[in-house]
């Protein structure tokens, strides 16, 4: 299998979240046969870093992060070859807000807020169905404390928290209870003590689940944002979904082409995910 490569860096706007390096982040869009994905690793969340990812695919060696990759390429080439767009007879679901892209867009009531130790919450957030993620950056005492903190305005307005502390089904029980507030999982497949699964069809397949499923791109290429997209349109899921990652960088080529429809991301022309003059024009390296 011949894969070809191409190195990339992403602008953050503002520090994406308490875990993030203070720093661009550092990704490679893969071209396998017709079809083109992104390898967009998080080292703080435990990915190799995208060196490391690309010296194992070039050894035949994949991560969770590069299978999920070269199923998204696969998928994309099928369509290319059909000329046909992967979005055809779908509608993406709409998305929340992330609140380092910037002031709130007012199609937008819904808003995901990067929270990190002693983070506050401004009173004008009430207005906003809220989504709290900690990356479990919390202990669970910590965010009982947080929590009683708040005003009742606010409290009443938050949707879920995402990983308030590391996950234990007991501890998020009890929390769950004390707390009065509904808590997502990130990356797992859980159920006791969870409302919520968060997914990432960039480093996992879509579980089986009563669970409502929210499901996000990993703050990654707009090509691995368009992967995500496309998971969360074809399975049919409704609920308001985190796609609208792009306002997180500064623009370039490929970002100038993310448009918003209110909530919704639209896809860009082309075949399979888009960006097909795009593509052909990248200087691409052949792995290994």
């Amino acid at each position: 299998m011949d894969i070809w490569y191409w190195r990339y860096e992403l602008v953050p706007r503002r520090r994406l979240s308490a875990i993030a390096a203070d720093a661009a982040r550092q990704g490679a869009l893969i071209r396998v046969g017709d079809g083109f994905a992104d390898v967009h690793p998080w080292p703080e969340l435990g990915d190799a870093a995208v060196d490391q990812q690309l010296h194992l695919l070039s050894r035949g060696e994949t991560s969770a992060l590069t299978r999920r990759s070269l199923a998204l390429a696969a998928l994309d080439g099928d369509a290319r070859r059909r000329a046909r767009s992967l979005f055809e007879g779908l509608t993406i679901p709409p998305s929340h807000w992330p609140l380092a892209g910037g002031d709130i867009p007012s199609a937008f009531d819904t808003v995901k807020v990067k929270m990190s130790p002693g983070s506050r919450l401004g009173a004008s957030l009430a207005r906003y169905r809220l989504r709290l993620d900690f990356n479990a950056t919390l202990d669970a005492g910590a965010f009982l404390s947080f929590m009683e903190s708040l005003s009742p305005e606010i409290r009443s307005a938050i949707d879920f928290v995402e990983d308030p502390c590391p996950y234990d089904p007991q501890v998020w029980s009890g929390l769950r209870e004390r707390a009065g507030v509904r808590l997502a999982l990130d990356r797992g497949d859980a159920s006791a003590g969870v409302d919520v699964l968060v997914v990432k069809p960039a480093v996992q397949d879509l579980p089986r689940s009563e669970k409502e499923i929210v499901i996000t791109s990993y703050m990654d290429h707009p090509v691995g944002q368009l992967g995500a997209a496309y998971v969360a349109a074809a399975s049919g899921i409704t609920a308001t979904c985190g796609l609208a990652t792009h306002v997180l960088y500064e623009s370039d080529a490929f970002m100038e082409r993310m448009k918003l429809d209110g909530t919704r991301l639209l896809p860009p022309a082309g075949t399979g995910f888009g960006f097909d003059d795009l593509l052909e024009s990248l200087p691409w390296k052949r792995l290994g």
